[in-house]
């Protein structure tokens, strides 16, 4: 309970809304989801000794942020079913519209 007083006072200090600081959250997991991917292509395609390296040292980073960003959307309580209905992406999520409908 602490931690979510903490988290709205930190987004009113900022003069964010509950939902548009819910929508950078996840606009920042999607960027780091795709450069999660990016990196995954970029250790595959990688064919010297230095490159191999490098690539890793990408992914590795890469992977941690994107945990970072997944932890913190779960420490809040999100989920992707908050995203509006027409965000990209998800609009024809087939198990998003049975939770919704559940909800």
């Amino acid at each position: 309970m602490w931690e979510r007083v903490k988290q709205n006072f930190r987004r009113q200090k900022h003069g964010k809304s509950e939902a548009e600081h819910r929508q950078e959250l996840f606009a920042q997991i999607r960027a780091s989801h795709a450069e999660w991917l990016r990196a995954h292509r970029l250790f595959h395609e990688a064919t010297g000794e230095d490159e191999i390296d490098y690539a890793i040292f990408v992914l590795e980073a890469a992977e941690r942020k994107y945990q970072i960003h997944l932890k913190c959307a779960k420490q809040q309580g999100l989920h992707r079913f908050h995203l509006p209905a027409d965000e990209p992406g998800y609009a024809n999520d087939a198990d998003r519209v049975h939770k919704r409908r559940v909800e």
